[in-house]
């Protein structure tokens, strides 16, 4: 991985940006990102003490897939222009290689966003309904999506719902929240009737 490749993008303001790379060695091989981590920004250019993070999603590790995404929320705060960008991949050994870059072209949108689909609204309510059949998750993993929504959007109504065959509105136990491996934190954080209802 020692050529660093280039690739421009272009990001509309006030839009979700989401772009999904293949790594591959120079002579063709992909690379196998397990044990990897990365780290992306986008600046105005080298010497800029302000940066804007993507969110970096490892989609396939032994196939070298990897995806990088911007929030509508984030991209609504940059002012079109040019800009620079670049892809730092930590190797299991703390090396530390710049693996891709390019201009970024921040393009002003057309139609004016939604002001309840900012990241600390409130004036959306979000609905789970948690899929009974599902046996592979497992606290820790649902502890890492809640915290991840929560972080995005820390101030949104959330309702948790669980089919259940003895009727709507049943008071939930900590029984309840075993069975769908709630995070320990989520009673403190989201939205639930007196009594509590699943």
């Amino acid at each position: 991985m020692s050529a660093v490749y280039v690739h421009n993008i272009t990001i509309d303001n006030g839009a979700d940006y989401e772009q999904e790379y293949d790594m591959f060695e120079v002579g063709g091989r992909v690379i196998d990102l397990t044990g990897f981590s990365a780290k992306a920004e986008l600046r105005r250019h080298r010497g800029s003490k302000t940066s804007t993070s993507f969110i970096i999603g490892f989609i396939d590790r032994k196939n070298g897939k990897i995806k990088l995404s911007i929030p509508n929320y984030i991209t609504s705060k940059l002012k079109p222009g040019r800009y620079i960008y670049d892809i730092l991949f930590t190797k299991p050994s703390g090396t530390k290689e710049i693996v891709l870059e390019g201009s970024v072209r921040v393009r002003q949108g057309i139609s004016s966003e939604c002001s309840f689909s900012k990241q600390g609204s409130s004036h959306r309510l979000c609905i789970a309904v948690i899929d009974e059949s599902e046996d592979s998750q497992n606290k820790q993993g649902m502890s890492t999506k809640w915290n991840q929504f929560r972080s995005s959007y820390p101030n949104r109504t959330f309702y948790l719902l669980q089919p259940t065959t003895v009727g709507f509105g049943v008071s939930s136990t900590n029984v309840n929240y075993d069975e769908l491996k709630c995070p320990s934190n989520f009673l403190q954080e989201t939205t639930v009737n007196i009594p509590p209802l699943i």
